[in-house]
């Protein structure tokens, strides 16, 4: 007697066949190709690492640029004449000095605009005046260094004359004596030393820092921004501050005043105190901000 034995019927999978064509993970799962949020966030990375490259790229290329343009000018005027100097500089940096020198000089080192600047006689004043920054100008000459550094150097013999000053931006340094000194400043940063007569400062914004001696009479104003005014030598005989914002400094040459003062907001320190018997005056209106007073 025989016996047949047949063999067991295949084992049937379970699950979906496999995709014909992809390798399938050890986990039995196939692939998944990625989102499309990760493919924008992928194009986007490689876009601003290349923006970044790029820029980098011009930035060295316009500094190079820069440091092989940079050159200095000089021009000089004729002071004979002269009774008032005119100055608008409404970028980069201006310093004004007295010295030996005959005509008024003009020495200005920039990269791009040192032929900008101006230097010339007008009736009785000497007029000085930077380059406008904006239009074209701001964007390209502000790559390439702006209007510059400059100086300004008067002849002693000018030492006395009325001065005015407008001020819109960058730095300012100014050392000398004046009759009357007028100052208006709209930002940036000013430094003023020396002698004047009579003073006029109409701040609107920025930093100022006054050092002048034997000045009779101060008007002073200050819209916004900060100024110290530190006065010297002789006592004033009269001085006014009106401060509509930010905060005013000031120092006066010891003595007795009468102090008034109208306050509506902010404040008024008042260190030196009040002398109803006193010939010289100082008035003080403050809307907002602060204001303070003392002897030196």
């Amino acid at each position: 007697m025989s016996t047949t034995l047949n063999p067991p019927p295949p084992a049937t999978p379970s699950g979906p066949p496999p995709v014909p064509g992809g390798p399938t993970p050890p986990g039995g799962s196939p692939q998944r190709p990625p989102s499309s949020a990760a493919r924008v966030v992928a194009i986007l990375a490689i876009v601003f690492g290349s923006l970044v490259i790029v820029g980098a790229i011009v930035s060295a290329i316009v500094g190079t640029i820069v440091s092989a343009s940079v050159h200095t000018t000089s021009r000089t005027v004729d002071v004979a004449g002269v009774e008032r100097l005119d100055i608008d500089a409404s970028a980069g940096s201006l310093r004004v000095e007295f010295g030996s020198v005959r005509e008024a000089e003009l020495e200005v080192t920039s990269s791009w605009g040192a032929d900008r600047w101006v230097l010339d006689r007008e009736g009785g004043d000497l007029v000085v005046s930077s380059p406008r920054m904006w239009g074209p100008w701001w964007v390209f000459g502000g790559w390439f260094g702006g209007p510059g550094d400059a100086v300004l150097r008067l002849p002693q013999s000018l030492e006395g004359v009325d001065a005015e000053i407008a001020f819109s931006a960058g730095t300012l340094d100014v050392d000398g004596e004046f009759a009357d000194l007028d100052l208006t400043m709209n930002a940036g940063r000013a430094d003023i030393a020396g002698s004047a007569e009579s003073l006029t400062a109409d701040m609107n914004a920025g930093r100022a820092d006054l050092e002048l001696a034997d000045v009779a009479t101060a008007e002073l104003t200050v819209n916004a921004g900060s100024l110290d005014a530190g006065l010297t030598g002789s006592q004033p005989d009269e001085i006014t501050v009106d401060l509509s914002a930010g905060s005013l400094n000031l120092s006066v040459p010891d003595g007795d005043y009468v102090v008034t003062s109208d306050v509506s907001a902010g404040g008024f320190d008042n260190r030196i105190g009040s002398d109803p018997s006193a010939s010289s005056t100082i008035h003080v209106e403050v809307s907002a901000g602060q204001v303070t007073l003392r002897s030196r």
